[in-house]
């Protein structure tokens, strides 16, 4: 099944006996456990997975002061997608508070969100309602555990 990354494990495996010089890359779908402990040490060595998300201190200050404080509060660190969901949440509280409760309000204070300074670092909501964001981590499997490898950034 294409569905889960178990699925993609066996995809990962068929592919590199077939090819056995071939590089590998997945997609930040794959970027969980139940994929890096089971592809094996040949495989994992050729896999390169893509993510939108970044090694913690590569974020702005402002980011540090999330993290500290999420361990803090909750005794580990936050999982990568966590400072996502709380700048989403941010941004989308602003709007609100622009829009005044009016939902057409609303919509267009989100839209007009421009050189936003956030924990993700600065960025503009473009006209589909996608962040101006363009950098993107890579990360490796060492010892079936995922490791930031380096950061690309997708506008060069």
């Amino acid at each position: 099944s294409f569905g889960s990354s178990v699925g993609f494990v066996q995809v990962f495996k068929d592919v590199a006996a077939a090819n056995p010089t071939i590089k590998l890359f997945g997609p930040d779908g794959v970027a969980e456990s139940a994929f890096s402990t089971k592809l094996g040490s040949d495989v994992e060595k050729r896999t390169w997975i893509t993510n939108p998300t970044l090694d913690p201190k590569l974020y702005p200050a402002s980011a540090q002061q999330f993290f500290q404080k999420f361990k803090a509060k909750y005794g580990k660190d936050p999982e990568p997608y966590a400072i996502y969901g709380y700048e989403a949440m941010s941004v989308v509280l602003d709007a609100i508070r622009a829009g005044g409760g009016d939902r057409a309000a609303v919509v267009r204070a989100f839209f007009a969100t421009r050189d936003r300074d956030s924990v993700l670092g600065r960025y503009s909501i473009d006209a589909n309602g996608d962040t101006t964001l363009s950098t993107y981590g890579v990360l490796r499997i060492s010892r079936k555990r995922l490791v930031y490898d380096r950061t690309i950034d997708s506008s060069r």
